[in-house]
């Protein structure tokens, strides 16, 4: 039946700089059905970490089928997030080996993801230097950026593991409701801090929550 005509997509491995390149994986695609659709690619993982210092690696995608079916494949937009093709790579510690903290990404003009943008306060320029008797200021930080569904779907870049959940319905179409994820803190630390209380007593305090350090996908 018409409804149900197929394509097969193929991912190749490319050798970075060498011509050669082999089958990865193959996959049948119903052209009626919209989404995304998954790839196992764990050896091309595999092989990037066992290459060295050189941890790129080219995957080509081709369609057999889709021309003979008047297919025309969608162009990715750069600054349309939403269709982005993204891999999602799940580790384990080594034996042996300390473990390494999981990081928020800083801001570095790289890119308009979710990340932490360093900020200074200064208690003057909004007039609580009055009050506060130190610090002058410090670096409060703040979250910006963009937390597309690739983004938000993924344990280790989410707020919670909730938030990871319910944005894995979002990439697949079943999308609860019209929320969209947004770039909030998820880690912040406390600051000591010396102040006038309202009896005009000096006040030495351990204030939490004034330190952005960490950022995520809520």
């Amino acid at each position: 039946p018409r409804g149900r005509r197929k394509v097969m997509v193929k991912v190749y491995y490319q050798e970075p700089g060498f011509g050669s390149k082999w089958d990865l994986v193959e996959k049948r695609v119903e052209l009626r059905r919209s989404g995304w659709h998954t790839f196992t690619l764990t050896s091309a993982v595999c092989l990037a970490f066992e290459t060295g210092t050189d941890r790129r690696q080219n995957l080509d995608i081709r369609c057999e089928g889709c021309e003979t079916e008047g297919v025309v494949p969608v162009l990715l937009d750069l600054s349309d997030e939403s269709h982005r093709p993204f891999l999602v790579v799940r580790a384990r510690q080594a034996e042996g080996q300390h473990r390494i903290r999981k990081r928020g990404l800083e801001c570095d003009g790289s890119n308009d993801l979710c990340c932490r943008q360093r900020f200074y306060i200064d208690f003057r320029l909004i007039g609580w230097n009055d009050w506060i008797i130190a610090p002058s200021g410090y670096f409060g930080n703040y979250c910006e950026g963009s937390c597309p569904a690739y983004m938000a779907g993924v344990p280790g870049s989410a707020s919670s593991f909730h938030t990871a959940v319910v944005n894995q319905y979002r990439m697949r179409g079943m999308s609860p409701g019209s929320m969209n994820s947004c770039c909030i803190p998820t880690k912040l630390s406390m600051m000591s801090m010396l102040y006038f209380d309202d009896e005009y007593n000096i006040v030495k305090r351990d204030v939490p929550n004034m330190i952005v350090d960490e950022c995520g996908c809520a």
